[in-house]
This record gives structure tokens, sequence and C-alpha cells, in this order.
């Protein structure tokens, strides 16, 4: 035997180096093949009478049954379908909605989207940081979902996949340079009602202390005087979809009554 041979005998076999993945799940296929998985899950399962697997949703919709299996986690988390026993599935009633509706109107389907990633992890990722933010770049974007998801290198694409998903949903809408901006958020969750748009609460919210925040500010807009608000957020992931829009709702009639208004917003 010779002396390489020994050596290669003797190397010790390596060691597969584990993956990290993301602490929430991701979409692993483009918005289109999505949206056809989730009419497929509605179709296949008599619009959310009968409980079904994967195989039955990939011959709806034509798809490879791989392609639906591995994001069956992604749309349990979002609360696009739910598992009432290990390996079937069934469609959420606003999925069921969304998939009757836009054979005729798919633009005005997406609503029932948009109320279900609004009340998802990154629903109010997207709240809080268009409310916020009039425009941010996709990188950044991505970055926020990234960090909140605990998403690796290796989610790159995946979270692609996902701006891809809320742009379709008409959550995010996409300029001509490529910057985003905030989509339609009329499907906040029902708690924020017409109430909310006529005042806020005075009670401080837990997450948000303002400093001279005053309930019904009126000064004289002729009066030459300036306001100088600041607003603390202590804790961004405490900042609700119901939060940020009293939030927002009260800057937009702070800013309507004191033109001379400036609103500085700080975070830890």
């Amino acid at each position: 035997m010779s002396e390489s041979e020994v050596q290669i005998k003797e190397e010790a076999p390596k060691a597969r180096i584990p993956k990290m993945s993301a602490e929430k799940a991701l979409p692993q296929s483009s918005s289109d093949q999505l949206v056809k998985i989730i009419k497929g899950y509605a179709v296949a399962s008599n619009g959310g009478e009968t409980q079904i697997n994967y195989r039955d949703v990939a011959s709806a919709a034509n798809l490879h049954p791989t392609v639906v299996s591995r994001n069956n986690s992604f749309l349990l988390e979002s609360q696009i379908l739910t598992s009432p026993k290990y390996g079937y599935y069934v469609p959420s009633e606003e999925a069921v909605r969304f998939a009757r509706e836009s054979a005729w109107d798919e633009v005005g389907a997406k609503a029932h989207l948009r109320k279900i990633v609004l009340g998802c992890w990154y629903g109010q990722v997207l709240v809080q940081n268009f409310t916020l933010n009039p425009t941010l770049k996709r990188e950044d974007l991505k970055r926020t979902l990234a960090i909140k998801c605990g998403a690796t290198e290796g989610d790159a694409n995946a979270l692609d996949f996902l701006i891809d998903f809320v742009i379709y949903a008409g959550l995010v809408e996409v300029s001509e340079n490529g910057s985003l901006s905030k989509g339609n958020f009329d499907e906040l969750s029902s708690s924020d009602s017409a109430a909310d748009d006529n005042q806020i609460s005075t009670r401080p919210a837990k997450s948000v202390q303002a400093e001279a925040l005053p309930t019904n500010p009126k000064p004289s807009v002729n009066s030459g005087a300036s306001l100088v608000v600041h607003v603390h957020i202590k804790n961004f992931d405490d900042l609700t979809p119901e939060r940020a829009k009293q939030l927002q709702t009260w800057m937009r009639l702070l800013q309507e009554q004191v033109p001379s208004s400036e609103i500085q917003l700080e975070g830890d």
C-alpha cells in the first residue's frame, strides 16, 4: 500500500456544516406561483369545505407537488391556510374569497389578501416602516424583513419572493426609479374604526411615549409660533398596526391644524 493511500484512509470524513434557517417561514416560489397555489387550495378543497393535501392542490393548480409542499409553511405562517391535522390543509375564508372573486375582479379581490397579510408579522413590518418613511429602497426593506425573521444570506431569494408577494397584494407600490412606497392599507383590522379618523386616544400606548404631546393643539396659525413635538418610540416591534395608524392619524391632524409644527421621531 502506498503512502498516499494510507493518508487518504487516515483522513477523517469532513463534517457537514449545518445550515441556519430563518426563524419564520418564507416563500420559496414567485408571487405568481403562490397565487396559483392559493387558488388551487380553494378549488381542491371545494371552497374550504374539505381537508386536502398538497398533492390534491398540485393537480388542481397544474404545479409540481414539490412546489406546493415547500410553500405550505409560509402559507400557514401567513394564516392563508390552516392545518386541522398533520399533512392536511384548509384555506382560510379570506383566501377562498380571493380565489372566487379574482376570476371576475382580480384587483378588487386582492383586498382579501391584504386583510390577511396585515395581520401577519411581515404585514406589521410594512405598517411600521411606511408609517415613518414615505419611501424605502428595496434593499432597505429586505434588510428590515431579514432582521425581523432571523434570515441569513441563504434566504435572499425567499425575501425577494416575499417583497414581490406584498407588491402583488397591493400593500407596496413600486415607482419608476425602483423605490418602494406605501400601497393600500385600507384593510387594517376592524379595531381601526371610524373614530380613529376623528381623534386619537389620549391614553398613552405602552410603546409610544410622547413628550409635550397636546391632545388638541390649536394655536393660531398666524401667531408666528412654531411647535416642536418629540415622539419617542421605545421599541418599534411594539408598534402594532393599530398603534401605528393612531400615531399616523394624530400626526396628520397636528400638521393640518398647525402647519408650522415639526414632529421629530426618535427610537432606542
